[in-house]
């Protein structure tokens, strides 16, 4: 396979350098990072929502 993989390569000719594996990865946190930053900020929990509302009484 190694073989196979070695004779494409030859075949191919220019080939497009590979991006280091660390830069990927730094700019995916990057894009993690932004994300986070405008994300929306927290909702309410269900406790605050529902005080406005009137309980119905359980059945049972």
């Amino acid at each position: 396979m190694d073989t196979l993989h070695t004779v494409l390569r030859s075949i191919r000719g220019d080939v497009k350098p590979q991006r280091d594996h660390l830069d990927v990865f730094r700019e995916f946190l990057d894009h993690l990072d932004r994300a986070a930053k405008r994300r929306s900020p927290p909702r309410t929990t269900k406790a605050a929502r529902g005080k406005g509302r009137a309980r119905r009484p359980r059945s049972g």
